[in-house]
């Protein structure tokens, strides 16, 4: 009795940990989302200062995935040995990786340097997921869709402000400079300890079923990722060629969704311990499907915002509500790990994304695209219930 009362009075003080690591985590899911925000406004100026054509130009951006791919395959275990060391590790070192974009000056210089980008990325995604989950334990909060919402906001902001900076004709490596000290500037905020478990309890918590929960996991994160992407990547160019939006107006199609999927995780935020995983990420098929319906079917550029504000309203808690269940189901020692696997196969679904809708909209229209990706909503609507229901680990918020 005496070794109990010890234990939960050690346990304890973790359920009161100060504020501070939640708002580090925010600021450097903020400042991940200032580069990758800006880093798609300042592309034509990198392809201007490399000289490259458009196929040199995609041909290096594939360096991304050259990167990230196995680096989130690898990192995983390390996060669990390094623990509260792996997320300033990994935003220092992709700060560090971020500044020679500034200095390239040639499309094979380029890739080179995106391959960096993309492994200190990939490395830091998985860093960030687990440090959140390790704060949901500690502190007895969800906390993925708040920390998660970070990262749209900061991306609508990011490229509006790489954009101006663009305008004003600032030079690329002033930009590029400028966001490398805005991820280290993440570090300090992130270097204050967790309280981590000892180990030696590496097994899934769901016992023999833990593999292949971990791997439906990764399948209806990789749902959310190809629409997610889509939209992103097609928004704008279905708003100005197929209803004849101004490109003032098309613009705002990624920028709606991206703002959506803020407001949308708020909204989660709340919801979070009121409904349960597999509810959650039903609602979010659901939610995607009426929304694309209604992007397909529009006649008007204003319907169709409206179909992308729904659709990642819905949508906004899929991601995040993924990684709540993988850390509910796994035990906090092999956590890195679990994470790493569905993190890896979650990003399938973001590559996939970009060939599969051009060859349905090259073949049938972008019209037909939107119809897929709805048809995939409600898929992942209907795959969620598939999920078992778990017991979450952390008290309400």
């Amino acid at each position: 009795m005496k070794e109990t009362a010890n234990t939960a009075d050690a346990a304890a003080p973790a359920r009161h940990t100060p504020k501070g690591p939640i708002a580090g985590v925010l600021l450097a899911y903020g400042a991940w989302g200032v580069f990758w925000g800006a880093w798609g406004a300042l592309l034509p100026g990198v392809k201007v200062a490399t000289g490259a054509s458009e196929r040199e130009l995609g041909l290096s951006l594939l360096g991304v995935a050259a990167g990230a791919l196995p680096a989130m395959l690898l990192f995983g275990p390390w996060v669990d040995r390094l623990r509260n060391r792996a997320l300033p590790l990994t935003l220092a070192a992709f700060a560090a990786a971020v500044v020679p974009l500034g200095l390239v000056t040639s499309p094979w210089a380029l890739g080179i340097a995106l391959v960096f980008v993309g492994a200190t990325s990939g490395a830091l995604d998985i860093a960030l997921n687990a440090r959140v989950a390790a704060l949901e334990a500690a502190m007895g909060r969800k906390l993925f869709n708040m920390a998660h919402a970070a990262f749209p906001l900061a991306v609508v902001l990011a490229s509006t402000g790489a954009g101006l900076g663009r305008q004003l004709e600032l030079p690329l490596p002033l930009l590029i400079g400028l966001l490398a000290l805005v991820v280290f500037l993440a570090v300090p905020a992130n270097l204050e300890k967790l309280p981590v478990p000892d180990g030696g309890e590496g097994a899934p918590r769901n016992g023999t079923r833990g593999a292949p929960l971990l791997l439906t996991l990764g399948l209806l994160g990789a749902a959310v990722h190809l629409v997610e992407n889509a939209v992103e990547q097609w928004s704008a160019l279905y708003l100005e060629t197929v209803l004849g939006a101004q490109p003032v107006l098309g613009g705002t199609g990624p920028a709606v969704y991206m703002g959506s999927l803020f407001v949308g995780r708020l909204i989660a935020q709340r919801l979070a311990t009121k409904l349960d995983g597999r509810t959650q990420l039903s609602l979010a098929g659901i939610s995607a499907a009426v929304g694309l319906v209604l992007v397909l079917t529009a006649t008007h550029p204003l319907l169709a915002l409206a179909g992308f504000a729904v659709a990642g309203l819905g949508m906004a808690g899929g991601i995040p509500t993924v990684f709540s269940m993988t850390t509910e189901a796994t035990e906090p020692s092999a956590r890195g790990a679990a994470i790493a696997r569905v993190t890896l196969l979650a990003y399938f679904g973001y590559l996939a994304s970009p060939p599969l809708c051009g060859a349905i909209a090259q073949a049938w229209g972008l019209r037909a695209t939107w119809g897929m990706l709805a048809a995939s909503g409600l898929v992942l609507a209907l795959a969620a219930f598939a999920l078992p229901r778990l017991q979450p680990r952390v008290a309400a918020s």
